[in-house]
């Protein structure tokens, strides 16, 4: 991150009053975009704006550590309608991963003896099949982030925001100090009621970043982009000269601002 970067909760703001500015309008896609593709392209930047006020809303009340599941899945909203952008069968083969995901959890339930799910799984099934005949690939979130140009980079951040997501020891980490041991303190740590946190200011300048991604994609997916000029001035103050590219440079690519 850089020092001079401007205030990130300033900018998200900015960037979901943006956005509402759109999200009341008629989403018109470009020409030759699957409709699966501009479907989910919109709800993602329209799921990552809801999600960057819970992120605010947070940030506002000193719960910083508490807003990085937030921050991720805004990272994971914000790739995803990147990677829809550039890849002709993308809905579809996202589809494809959920189908996937839910017959694997209807499987378990059945399994266990929680209700029988055997008719909706069996369904899945077959859904399932008729994708491998007809989807070319599905890309874990991994490799939809290295599809992209720039996307290692992220996707590194994403990894970090993956640490602090789930209960881990990063997460434990964050509540104990060392302390000298002695017979009251055998253990040698001290338990902090509020955390030792200070990645505050860099994390809502993520936030700002991937909803400014979200956006930049659902824009360059409408057939008259509605707000060029406004993000291409939200790309400056944020330091970053975006475009949604292919990593190998093939196939489509957005439109240069």
């Amino acid at each position: 991150m850089v020092d001079n970067y401007p205030d990130g909760a300033d900018e998200t703001g900015r960037l979901i009053a943006l956005w509402e500015q759109l999200s009341s309008r008629k989403f018109v896609p470009r020409d030759g975009m699957q409709p699966s593709n501009a479907i989910q392209i919109w709800t993602f930047a329209h799921h990552a704006s809801r999600l960057s006020r819970a992120v605010l809303s947070l940030h506002g009340a000193g719960h910083d550590l508490e807003a990085m599941p937030l921050i991720r899945q805004t990272m994971e909203c914000a790739m995803n309608a990147a990677w829809l952008l550039v890849t002709d069968d993308g809905g579809a083969a996202l589809s494809a991963v959920d189908t996937k995901s839910r017959r694997i959890m209807f499987s378990e339930v059945t399994d266990l003896g929680l209700a029988d799910l055997s008719d909706v799984r069996d369904r899945l099934d077959a859904e399932e099949a008729r994708n491998t005949q007809t989807v070319t690939h599905t890309r874990s979130f991994e490799e939809r982030c290295k599809a992209i140009a720039g996307g290692p980079q992220i996707y590194a951040m994403y990894r970090t925001l993956s640490l602090y997501s789930h209960a881990t020891s990063s997460v434990a980490d964050v509540y104990l100090r060392a302390d000298p041991e002695d017979a009251a303190n055998p253990y040698g740590v001290a338990l902090l009621w509020h955390g030792d946190w200070d990645g505050a200011e860099s994390w809502i300048r993520v936030q700002a970043l991937m909803l400014l991604l979200a956006q930049i994609a659902a824009d360059d997916a409408q057939a008259k982009p509605m707000h060029r000029t406004q993000l291409a001035k939200a790309r400056r103050r944020l330091g970053v000269t975006w475009q949604i590219r292919r990593a190998d440079g093939r196939g489509r690519n957005a439109r240069t601002p």
